[in-house]
């Protein structure tokens, strides 16, 4: 396990997602299981949402069809909403606002993991991923190279040109057959959280809507598996890996002076 610890790191969520293979569907039949699950496990708060899905229908008379369907969400968080578990047909993601070691959350990886695996049966793991998101204010005398090294910038400030903001990202193969991307947004304001995982019922460090401007530095590392029946002790290990190159990717993308500051 590394030894990596910041005392304020800039983190305001971490997000692990779970995929499961789209023939073993999770049904509304399991849900109110799984919701007295949580519940009577300190996630009282609970949520049904939709979300929709692009679907593409190759066979239509006129060509290609796109349309989208209203698939059902559920989210249950912890009273403080520091902690929240999402649920959709074929995924499990839990979030953290309040997230400093992965000591620290192992056991509440491992506790909510072995609910899932427990309250939804012959589920099959196909993928899984960790996403660290970060948010740096900038103050007035401050640029965004300060925080972070100019190769994931994006473009450079041009004379005479008022830049609203830059978004870059990089991508990575690992050697265990995943990859690594690492985003970097310098924007003058805007959402503090990509918008791909909004809404997200839980209570951030910072407010959702920033006014100032800041970095947004998101590291996601995704690795796909042989299908496999999923069980907690086995994807809790591969969550610790995972971590590992976040870390290096961490370090290496951030300052000096940025990385002394948090300690």
């Amino acid at each position: 396990m590394s030894d990596f610890f910041l005392q304020n790191p800039p983190l305001i969520c971490v997000a692990a997602r779970v995929q499961f293979m789209p023939l073993a569907l999770i049904s509304e039949e399991y849900i109110p299981k799984l919701q007295e699950a949580l519940r009577l496990k300190g996630y009282p708060h609970f949520e049904t949402f939709e979300m929709n899905a692009l679907r593409i229908d190759q066979d239509a008379q006129a060509g290609m069809s796109l349309t989208f369907d209203s698939l059902p969400r559920w989210s249950f968080s912890n009273l403080e909403k520091t902690i929240c578990v999402r649920v959709d047909r074929e995924s499990v993601t839990l979030f953290f606002a309040d997230y400093h070691h992965f000591s620290q959350t192992q056991p509440i990886y491992s506790e909510i993991l072995t609910i899932v695996e427990k309250t939804i049966p012959s589920l099959t793991l196909v993928s899984i991923q960790l996403r660290y998101i970060n948010h740096i204010p900038l103050q007035v005398d401050e640029n965004a190279a300060d925080w972070v090294i100019p190769s994931v910038l994006g473009m450079p400030v041009l004379e005479g040109l008022g830049r609203q903001g830059s978004i870059s990202e990089t991508g990575f193969q690992t050697a265990e057959g995943g990859s690594l991307v690492v985003r970097c947004a310098a924007l003058a304001n805007g959402f503090t959280l990509p918008a791909d995982i909004l809404p997200l019922n839980i209570r951030l460090k910072h407010q959702l809507h920033c006014q100032t401007p800041f970095i947004l530095l998101e590291n996601v590392h995704t690795r796909p598996t042989s299908p496999a029946l999923f069980t907690a002790e086995d994807c809790l290990r591969q969550l610790s890996g995972l971590r590992t190159h976040i870390t290096n990717i961490f370090k290496a993308t951030v300052t000096p002076t940025a990385l002394e500051s948090w300690k």
